[in-house]
């Protein structure tokens, strides 16, 4: 409700995006976007991924890291605040339509297909900011979320699999119509930046890789 500027403005930035990764040949959207409309277990898998996962699996981390690992808990928690804090700013001074809004040859999947009552006009849709798309704070939580699994388990080989939660959020956000591949790199940004101040400013150390552990001297062992 505190949004300024008009529907008019916010497609007009979109447009504005789209011609410019157009020129980048950084547009994968449609192509993604008519790869997952054509198939109906696609739309239903992505709809139910982006309406879901996103409000389950950040709060369900962060939940785990208070009281599984509450010495790094400070720091990613302030980054997961201050990432969100800051897009929410961003949607609020410079409102931008998604593709399905703005790009024609872009499918509301979800909408078409009614997933999660997209279609309704008194579902979780109305409830919405219909011009937040910059940046993603689906991709944003997503690579949160990634950040938090490599820091609680720092001996692990397969860690860095988390990252496929990110890279996957990425690639559902631009097949269904809801973000540009922009806005997917603004989130990841956001995030970084929170975590490079937010780590910074903690106290307690917080480090995503283990401490080399050092030798004890020889003498101990006399």
């Amino acid at each position: 409700m505190l949004v300024t500027g008009s529907r008019h403005s916010a497609v007009d930035r979109a447009k504005w995006l789209w011609s410019a990764e157009q020129n980048l040949n950084l547009d994968p959207e449609v192509w993604l976007n008519h790869l997952v409309a054509g198939r109906y277990g696609l739309v239903v898998l992505a709809g139910l991924y982006y309406g879901i996962l996103h409000f389950l699996v950040t709060p369900v981390v962060l939940i785990w890291l208070r009281t599984h690992r509450p010495g790094g808990y400070a720091a990613l928690r302030n980054a997961l605040v201050g990432s969100t804090m800051a897009a929410l700013v961003a949607y609020w001074l410079l409102p931008l339509a998604p593709p399905r809004l703005s790009v024609s040859a872009i499918i509301d999947t979800s909408r078409v297909h009614d997933i999660l009552f997209a279609a309704s006009p008194s579902g979780p849709a109305a409830l919405a900011n219909q011009y937040a798309a910059m940046p993603s704070l689906h991709v944003a939580w997503a690579v949160w979320v990634a950040l938090a699994v490599i820091f609680a388990f720092p001996g692990s080989r397969t860690r860095h699999l988390a990252w496929a939660y990110p890279l996957s959020t990425t690639l559902v956000v631009m097949a269904t119509g809801n973000h540009f591949l922009a806005d997917a790199v603004a989130g990841a940004l956001f995030t970084w930046a929170a975590w490079a101040i937010a780590s910074g400013l903690d106290t307690s150390e917080v480090r995503l890789v283990r401490p080399v552990r050092t030798a004890r001297p020889a003498l101990e062992h006399l």
